[in-house]
């Protein structure tokens, strides 16, 4: 999959040593993706919480999340980059890629020299014209930093 062009979508930099910054995350994608139908936002959000956790447990250190919508702006795409190293095996779909396979019409991964990206389109049923770019938190928000 090619990645949008940079003012083309929303990019959340969650640092590294923060403890669960899920409800910051979940805010973050929430004003991201406002004036998006329930359920592909909800379906969304499942699969940021998912990918987030995945980066943050297996690629370790900082990740990236990148919120964007496709050429034809009827799928959201996200991206979630790590440098979580390609150590040869295979990958098990355990329960939450499991999740992830069912609320995405298709994901893969994507190694690359220092890391991956992991990636999955969710349709939205209708044309969305755009989606906001939140700011970065700042870092006294992040859980675990002051």
């Amino acid at each position: 999959m090619t990645a949008p062009a940079a003012g083309d979508q929303a990019v959340l930099i969650i640092p590294s040593g923060v403890g669960s910054a899920d409800d910051l995350v979940r805010v973050w994608v929430a004003f991201a993706l406002d004036g998006v139908p329930l359920v592909p936002r909800l379906r969304t959000e499942l699969v940021v919480e998912e990918l987030v956790s995945n980066a943050h447990r297996h690629g370790g250190l900082s990740c990236v999340l990148r919120l964007s919508l496709d050429d034809s702006h009827r799928f959201l795409q996200v991206f979630v980059d790590d440098s979580g190293v390609d150590d040869g095996a295979d990958w098990v779909a355990g329960s939450g890629l499991s999740l992830v396979d069912g609320l995405t019409s298709h994901w893969s991964v994507e190694w690359r020299a220092r890391g991956k990206t992991v990636w999955g389109e969710i349709g939205v049923g209708m044309r969305i014209e755009a989606i906001n770019a939140p700011p970065q938190p700042p870092p006294q928000l992040w859980p675990g930093r002051a």
